[in-house]
């Protein structure tokens, strides 16, 4: 049985990191990454990251943007690039942590100007067509009951 000897929260452009260089090195020697790692691998090129560089100058900001936040909390938020106020809240909802609304703000707004262009959400008001309300299945009702 496996002994976890100690954790370290990472980014996803660091796991990546990792991952690709241990399929080098398993091709190496003519074998593969085990079945988790390849979908991980597989899942990691996939999304929008940061690069590794990018991920660490952002997260200098974010700790002198917001001090109070943690470790885990900045990877959380580098990894899932939440580009508005209300994403932010959402990453929060279960932390003991409680941003304010600017520090809300100040994380979007960092957040923003380093995601990149393939990961950009637009984000367009839809006017929402009236629907009928009850009023007005009640006048019908009562002009069937005149009838």
């Amino acid at each position: 049985m496996l002994k976890t000897i100690s954790e370290t929260p990472v980014t996803f452009a660091e796991a990546k990191s990792v991952l690709e260089s241990k399929e080098k090195e398993l091709k190496n020697i003519e074998r593969e990454l085990g079945h988790e790692q390849r979908i991980t691998l597989e899942y990691l090129r996939v999304i929008p990251i940061l690069d590794k560089k990018t991920s660490d100058e952002t997260a200098k900001t974010l700790l002198e943007a917001v001090p109070t936040l943690k470790e885990h909390q900045v990877i959380m938020i580098i990894d899932t690039l939440p580009d508005c106020e209300e994403d932010v809240e959402v990453l929060f909802a279960k932390e003991r942590l409680k941003l304010e609304k600017d520090q809300m703000v100040k994380v979007a707004e960092i957040i923003k100007k380093v995601k990149p262009a393939k990961a950009a959400r637009k984000t367009e008001k839809k006017t929402i067509e009236s629907i009928p309300v009850a009023e007005d299945k009640t006048e019908d009702a009562k002009k069937e009951q005149k009838e």
